[in-house]
């Protein structure tokens, strides 16, 4: 069943023009595109689960009366394929979710609207369905209830983060997961990550960056396949991401989670990853500034679904997988992204990707005063959890191939796969000491560009290009900017020599008398992780 919320000035229509040819050569009639016959039956299937009252859309749209005030509206947004919402481009993957109209459906509606919207025959209407109130997915196994948010009649948008622990007497796993906020006229969305970790932050024990659900305009709830899906542990710990905006009234929101829980055995769970950069800045003004970011796959998995992530200064997202071998392959292009629609992208088939695949993510940002959704083109910006700062996450969701839970994983373990998959006569592992030793990769070619490869905290890998390397006879020197977090940029100048065994060499930070690296590095060639 296809899942279209459809927000805004618009309605989205099928049907075919019945083309009515009369038997006289000299004279052709077309049968009118009428609401009875070819607009009710799409709106009543794609567009009033939402389009009606209780719901998130701003008008109901369950019969004529309703529709017709809004024709001329509605055609121009479904010309210009605003709605119904969706921005992944079609050149790249088909998804069960595809919510565009063909052009045969918006050309009913065209003439619909040209022919002054007409009713037609009402004996021709279908009756409306029959749709469910309140849990979406029946009565939940499991519901939690977040704390109170009080929002103020006017002022800055709100964006509260309250933590929880979820108090089950065992272990379950789940088979789908519904978020509802009880006022949607403030909220903008909402965002849980099953949390782990010291803190209760959001990479799990596993090492995966497990989001729970997601709900906003646009989002249906998460229905895992039969027998797929994900374990919620005795006393786990949830984090929230929540956005409210004031509306001229002060309102509240109590959020509550429906948690339905799998019959039997589990045969594949469910687990996130993420492409992602937290240690950015994207300066005042600039109109088009690129974030990269890559995430190394260090066991063979099938893709399920993607959820790109940015706030209001994000354009447009891609991202690619480079399979061992060198094909690349576009997982998903979203080529205008929209911060007031948080979709989910779910191929038709699951994408397997085996190991030594590498995602990567390439994310653009308007943070110039051309953006009408800037807050504030003139301050740079970076990561933070308010939707006023900026986020840079490509999730993807995946199952194991093999086995029925994805291996565990840590930054060390796909950095030595990265390792692994690159040149070994010329890529070494090494470390970099930033209050604690981190693990890097150095690719250091003989000729051409090289790349300095950078973990940082449990899931982000930064990939820094070194250009200009300069060799005499094994040893070398280039220069190379790098940022350890959104306020610690630095340049600095390498030099070192290789070895058959491995690489060692010192930094030299321009400018800079003390910095928090250490000035000295020494590796293994990669050859060593091919013995293993």
């Amino acid at each position: 069943m296809r899942h279209v919320i459809l927000v805004g000035v618009f309605v989205a229509a099928v049907g075919l023009a019945v083309q009515a040819q009369a038997p006289r050569p000299v004279s052709r009639a077309t049968a009118p595109v009428t609401f009875a016959k070819d607009v009710a039956p799409i709106l009543y299937s794609n567009c009033i689960s939402c389009h009606r009252p209780g719901e998130v859309a701003p008008m109901s749209l369950r019969s004529s009366d309703e529709v017709r005030p809004w024709a001329k509206s509605i055609k121009q947004k479904v010309q210009n394929r605003q709605m119904p919402p969706w921005f992944a481009d079609p050149a790249h993957g088909t998804f069960k979710n595809d919510a565009r109209l063909s052009d045969q459906q918006i050309d009913t509606i065209v003439k619909w609207v040209d022919a002054g919207a007409p009713r037609g025959n009402p004996a021709d209407e279908p009756k409306p369905p029959v749709l469910t109130e309140g849990w979406q997915l029946g009565e939940p196994d499991y519901v939690i209830t977040l704390p109170t948010v009080n929002v103020p009649a006017e002022g800055n948008d709100i964006f509260p983060t309250p933590n929880l622990t979820i108090d089950i007497p065992e272990d379950h796993w789940i088979r789908a997961v519904e978020i509802r906020p009880s006022n949607r006229e403030v909220t903008h969305h909402s965002v849980l990550f099953m949390a782990g970790g010291v803190g209760g932050g959001m990479v799990g024990q596993s090492g995966f960056v497990d989001v729970l659900g997601v709900w906003a305009v646009g989002t249906p709830p998460t229905v895992f396949p039969e027998g797929v899906g994900r374990w919620i542990r005795k006393g786990q710990q949830l984090r929230t991401n929540l956005h409210y905006h004031p509306n001229g009234k002060a309102q509240t929101d109590t959020t509550r989670v429906g948690l339905y829980f799998g019959r039997g055995e589990l045969k594949k769970e469910v687990a996130s990853a993420v492409a992602g950069d937290v240690s950015f800045k994207i300066p005042a003004g600039a109109k088009n500034h690129e974030m990269r970011a890559l995430y190394v796959i260090d066991q063979d998995i099938n893709i399920v679904s993607y959820f790109p992530h940015m706030h209001f200064r994000g354009k447009d997202m891609t991202l690619t997988a480079t399979l061992p071998g060198g094909r690349k392959q576009t997982l998903l292009s979203v080529p205008n992204y929209d911060f007031n629609w948080q979709l989910y992208y779910f191929p038709q088939d699951p994408v397997p990707l085996p190991r030594g695949t590498v995602i990567e993510a390439v994310s653009h940002y308007d943070n110039s005063a051309d953006n009408p959704n800037n807050p504030d083109p003139t301050k740079d910006v970076t990561f933070g959890e308010q939707s006023t700062n900026e986020m840079m996450f490509g999730v993807f969701d995946f199952t194991p191939k093999d086995g029925v839970s994805p291996l565990p994983t840590t930054v060390d373990k796909r950095m030595d796969v990265l390792a692994s998959t690159l040149p070994p006569d010329a890529t070494y592992t090494t470390s970099v000491t930033i209050l604690k030793p981190i693990p890097a990769v150095l690719h250091l070619p003989r000729s051409g560009d090289g790349m300095f490869y950078l973990g940082q905290g449990r899931f982000q890998i930064n990939a820094i290009p070194i250009k200009n390397i300069v060799w005499s006879g094994d040893n070398f020197q280039f220069r190379m900017d790098a940022r350890f977090g959104p306020n610690a940029a630095y340049t600095f100048d390498v030099k070192g020599s290789v070895t058959a065994d491995g690489v060692r060499g010192e930094v030299t930070p321009v400018g800079v008398e003390k910095a928090p690296f250490s000035r000295s590095f020494e590796g293994k060639s990669a050859r060593n992780l091919l013995q293993r």
